[in-house]
């Protein structure tokens, strides 16, 4: 099998994204070129090999023998340590997050998420089911304010109304670009189950100027039908940056249109956020990229000058009902990153994302 790339613009060294064949569900390909080979890893949920590409001139071509690929080391870079409901991950060579799994908290929790200096780019989490500003907004977590009539957003023990989500199981694997966590989970309102869903974080190996993670989360009507209301208290995706990257301090919010502020960005939509700050001597940010196969996409955004940064399609929208036995995928990449959103490169990372190397398979 030969392929053909294309690239329709100027671009970076980073991750792409190219349609697979059709009928090709061979998890790892081989391309050799001309002078480099490079490996491409089939995305688990949908028809795309991911590949890390070299810097590229617009309209250059790159021509491939493709060949099927038993097996490769893992990923150079990403190290993990699960003990005690924690699992550690380091990138690069240092400490990056960690994924909390235990029932400690009343979701599963990633915090923290470290520049590469150390610093932790998200609030510290509150304790669990403790007093003060939003202490449900934890780090990075999915959450949302309105399952069937149910506040799976706040948090409050042991009251009416108000849900949590617990985990049900969780896998990792090590494969040769990335790392890949998945996991099930039930929401509940006390003991009662609403939903489950299935979600999986994949972080790839990269340098730490720019890591990229792809969270996929599959809601499951499990239990019955399910309404997710209008509200604005979610996202599903919700991250809480650290306090001195607020954009009321002396960060920045920016969208895919150029609104830097709150009032032209939250509840408006937009293909792509970035949020970024100082955090010590550091400039660093989170960007999430909305997929174009994610329901109402572009979606609109819960993002405040507080620190609070979330996709949110349901706010000021009817609400959604999901027959018993169906379900509802959404994704989203992150980008963590150095620099502001220009020197990140996000508007055309999100290019990359969206539209990659045209392809011509043979």
């Amino acid at each position: 099998m030969k392929l053909t790339l294309s690239i329709p613009r100027t671009r970076p060294a980073h991750l792409a994204n190219i349609p697979a064949p059709e009928g090709c569900e061979l998890p790892l390909l081989q391309l050799t070129g001309a002078d480099q080979t490079l490996i491409a890893e089939r995305d688990p949920s949908l028809p795309v090999y991911h590949v890390n590409l070299p810097a590229l001139e617009g309209e250059a071509e790159m021509d491939f023998e493709v060949s099927e690929l038993d097996s490769a080391d893992s990923a150079t870079g990403i190290a993990t340590s699960d003990a005690d409901g924690k699992l550690d991950i380091e990138v690069a060579g240092s400490p990056f997050l960690t994924f909390h799994h235990t029932t400690n908290y009343p979701k599963p929790v990633i915090n923290p998420i470290l520049s590469p200096n150390g610093a932790n780019m998200l609030r510290e989490p509150m304790e669990a089911w403790g007093e003060g500003e939003h202490p449900w907004q934890r780090g990075l977590t999915l959450m949302q304010g309105a399952i069937n009539g149910v506040d799976c957003w706040n948090e409050r023990p042991d009251h009416p109304g108000f849900g949590h989500t617990t985990q049900d199981d969780i896998s990792i694997s090590h494969n040769p670009l990335s790392l890949l966590i998945e996991s099930d989970n039930t929401w509940y309102e006390g003991d009662r189950p609403l939903m489950t869903d299935s979600r999986s974080y994949r972080l790839f190996g990269s340098s730490r100027n720019a890591v990229v993670l792809d969270i996929t989360h599959t809601l499951k009507a499990s239990h019955g039908a399910v309404t997710i209301g209008d509200t604005k208290e979610g996202g599903f995706l919700c991250i809480r940056v650290n306090p001195s990257m607020n954009a009321n301090a002396e960060g920045h919010m920016g969208n895919a249109y150029g609104a830097t502020d709150e009032r032209g960005c939250w509840s408006l939509p937009s293909h792509w956020m970035d949020y970024y700050g100082p955090v010590g001597d550091e400039t660093v940010g989170f960007a999430i990229f909305d997929n174009p196969q994610n329901f109402r996409y572009p979606t609109t955004w819960h993002v405040r000058g507080y620190g609070l940064f979330a996709p949110n399609c349901w706010m000021f929208k009817p609400d959604h009902h999901l027959p018993e036995g169906e379900s509802l995928t959404f994704r989203w990449r992150v980008t963590v990153h150095t620099g502001d959103t220009g020197q990140a490169d996000i508007a055309n990372r999100f290019l990359d994302y969206v539209d990659g190397p045209r392809v011509e398979w043979e």
